[in-house]
């Protein structure tokens, strides 16, 4: 078997990890993403002459079905290591996902070649198919569960409650039960407390951002993962098809997986055995749509005035007309101090702008 060691620092933004990788000899920005295959954008594709095969229809992380033809790179160079024949999606002509700022992604199916680890202090990916100086720790390991693509394990949510979720670097939270899951989830009583339900539209796949579809906001006193007490988790309910633990996961420790040996290890700052990390969250979650607008992407308390979907102008009196959704997507749209904030919109019902007070909770 081959034997290789790719060290590349990662670029980080709003929970997004980026790598320059080459392909072809053209230089790109990858995202670093366990739960999608290798993909690269139409354009890069004809940057780097990648040659395009048939067109396929697969799912986006939000279930929806989107076309894409598939790829070979004969050439992917990650740091010193140069990857040979690496299977790849080309997403289609004008795809939403050529306005993440992104050429392409680093996904599962190349990762499943080794082991991957991201370090947050030293901000490094290394792919490896070496065991030596990664820090490793069996004490701190979980079993990988069967799935021939995606990193699956199960957390514990109680003695007697347990859900199975992807781990996703490509998603942001720190945990998103499924709604599939969530049916069951809800009935195990203090260990999964449902805070409200709305109907919004959040995610943004590659076929673009979801319908509207009912969300929940539940609180987890106890989510462990890999014997890892996170306490008091605020999560939003996903319309995917698994549950998924993302990217925040990340500020509390290392994480690597072994995919050959299938085995996912989460490696704490400080030794540390617990943490709590509850998010307040404000009533109104903004989402950017594909036109540049910022619209109200669910709303949780029923009494405001603004309704899901109604397009947002201003936030504490700071006006947008449009915003690039690259900037979006890897900064964030909410960075508001305080507990307490503004939101002007434009009353779908009446076409007139209104402002109102949104609270975090």
């Amino acid at each position: 078997a081959q034997r290789f060691r790719a060290v590349v620092p990662y670029v980080e933004q709003n929970g997004k990890f980026m790598v320059d990788v080459t392909v072809n000899g053209t230089r790109g920005r990858f995202l670093l993403d366990t739960g999608a295959p290798c993909c690269v954008s139409y354009s890069f594709a004809r940057r780097a002459h990648i040659t395009l095969g048939e067109a396929q229809t697969g799912q986006d992380s939000n279930g929806h079905p989107v076309t894409a033809r598939m790829a070979q790179l004969d050439s992917l160079r990650l740091g010193s290591v140069d990857f040979r024949n690496v299977a790849a999606m080309c997403w289609s002509e004008g795809s939403p996902t050529e306005r993440f700022g992104i050429d392409g992604i680093l996904g599962y199916n190349l990762m499943q070649m080794g082991i991957v680890k991201l370090s947050r202090a030293t901000h490094t990916f290394v792919f490896t198919t070496l065991t030596d100086s990664l820090g490793l720790d069996f004490s701190r390991a979980t079993p990988l569960l069967p799935d021939p693509y995606v990193p699956l394990i199960e957390v514990r949510l109680d003695k007697a409650v347990v859900d199975t979720v992807m781990f996703d670097l490509g998603a942001h939270a720190l945990y998103e039960p499924s709604v599939r899951n969530y049916a069951r989830l809800s009935k195990a009583g203090s260990a999964f407390r449902t805070q409200a339900s709305a109907m919004g539209a959040l995610s943004m796949g590659a076929s673009g951002i979801e319908p509207p579809t009912l969300k929940h906001r539940v609180k987890v006193p106890h989510f462990k993962v890999a014997g890892f007490d996170f306490r008091n988790v605020a999560a939003v309910t996903t319309g995917g098809h698994d549950s998924r633990i993302g990217a925040r996961l990340l500020e509390y420790g290392d994480v690597a997986i072994d995919f050959r040996r299938r085995t996912f290890y989460f490696l704490p700052h400080d030794g540390k055995t617990s943490a709590d990390v509850y998010l307040a969250d404000w009533e109104v979650i903004p989402t950017a749509t594909l036109d540049g607008k910022i619209v109200a992407g669910v709303v949780w308390n029923k009494k405001l005035p603004i309704q899901q979907g109604d397009r947002i102008v201003a936030l504490n009196g700071q006006r947008f007309d449009t915003i690039d959704l690259a900037t979006a997507t890897t900064r964030g749209l909410l960075s508001l101090p305080g507990n307490k904030a503004t939101v002007t919109f434009v009353n779908a019902r009446t076409g007139q702008e209104e402002t109102t007070t949104m609270r975090r909770y």
